[in-house]
């Protein structure tokens, strides 16, 4: 099995705009679902994406958001692998030439894709909460290297990427 990216240990905690989904799969037959956080704050001179996962049945999520339901088309089962090792199977391992920094920011790009496409595209299993106060614990940061072509604009509008599992999520109204 691939080995994921350094932990960088801590909690973080938030408030704001949140969008929930259920994802998984790609990485084998034996990968199960997550739902999958996802939600960006400000960070230094840029945006951070913050990416956290549980389990689709977890008790944090409201069983009217429908991530507990198994689909056709998607996964089936639980995930209970942390998100990190779900990135690195469904991934590439990691070559010779490529150094240990590129590589963690190849998964950190994979996740901040899934997690930045349930903005852009809506099907019935995802929850977008437009308030909601959220503590996960971090298991990888990663601070993003600037695109040549347009160094202020970040990669999915963000410079950072935080994964972790998701703690608190508590849906509040602005």
């Amino acid at each position: 099995m691939p080995v994921r990216p350094a932990a960088a240990p801590g909690t973080v905690s938030g408030a704001g705009r949140v969008t929930l989904s259920r994802t998984g799969g790609g990485a084998g037959p034996d990968w199960g679902a997550y739902a999958l956080f996802f939600t960006t704050r400000p960070a230094g001179e840029g945006t951070e994406a913050v990416i956290g996962y549980c389990a689709p049945d977890d008790p944090l999520l409201d069983p009217a958001w429908g991530l507990h339901q198994e689909q056709p088309y998607g996964p089936a089962g639980i995930a209970r692998r942390p998100l990190g090792d779900y990135a690195a199977a469904a991934n590439a391992a990691r070559g010779r030439s490529e150094s240990p920094s590129a590589y963690d920011q190849r998964l950190a790009l994979y996740l901040l894709r899934i997690a930045a496409a349930t903005r852009l595209v809506h099907f019935p299993r995802i929850a977008d909460l437009p308030w909601a106060d959220c503590t996960l614990t971090t298991e990888q940061h990663v601070r993003l290297v600037l695109d040549p072509d347009h160094p202020t604009r970040g990669w999915a509008g963000c410079h950072q990427v935080r994964v972790g599992r998701l703690l608190i999520l508590q849906p509040k109204n602005p």
